[in-house]
């Protein structure tokens, strides 16, 4: 009985039913969003390196640069930096200190606060949109749609100026363009991690 009604409620037709699959769509897409952002913003792969040091004699003289034994890779999120050294293969994990945190990353940390708060705030009326759409059988929930609509409307553009503002912080720093550094004693080559794959995949 209880399926013959839900389905009888999704065929039946209101002023709304055509939104019906458009925000179970929706609601499934936000909840998603919000798990990558979540696992985003915990990571602490935003950004991978490696660090060879290098002859400096060697670098001056000649265009080839020699890498010897010397290897140290490294993993850093907004929260924390994690090493291996190639002598000794446990991974250090290391907090940022306000004093240490990396170009633009306590703006970037801000952001990404607020799109993580709000994606998992447009959980809620998402899907109350959803079920409202489904239950509207004589049109008794118009205002209430209305609102959530609206609710959600908003919040998502909120979400998404909020994460594109992120991803142009993360386009100016120094780990992502260029990318690659040669110092006196050092070649550092960095890399894009998991943890900006996680911020893609929910953008």
């Amino acid at each position: 009985m209880r399926f013959r009604t839900l389905a009888s409620m999704i065929s039946t037709a209101n002023d709304y039913s055509l939104l019906k699959w458009p925000s179970l769509i929706n609601s499934v897409l936000i909840t998603l969003l919000a798990f990558m952002l979540l696992l985003s913003y915990q990571s602490d792969s935003w950004f991978t390196y490696e660090s060879f040091r290098i002859d400096k004699t060697t670098a001056t003289t000649n265009s080839t640069i020699k890498y010897p034994n010397s290897f140290t890779y490294s993993a850093f999120g907004l929260w924390s930096l994690c090493t291996v050294q190639l002598n000794d293969l446990t991974m250090k994990c290391y907090t940022w200190i306000k004093q240490s945190r990396p170009q633009y990353f306590d703006v970037i940390t801000i952001l990404m606060t607020c799109a993580v708060f709000l994606a998992n705030l447009a959980i809620f009326p998402s899907w109350a949109l959803t079920i409202l759409i489904l239950y509207n059988v004589k049109n008794r929930y118009i205002k209430h749609i209305v609102a959530f609509l609206w609710i959600v409307f908003c919040f998502s553009l909120l979400i998404t100026l909020l994460i594109f503002a992120s991803m142009i912080l993360v386009g100016l720093t120094k780990y992502y363009s260029p990318g690659k550094f040669i110092t006196d004693t050092q070649y550092i080559s960095f890399h894009v991690g998991t943890g900006m794959y996680y911020m893609l995949i929910g953008k």
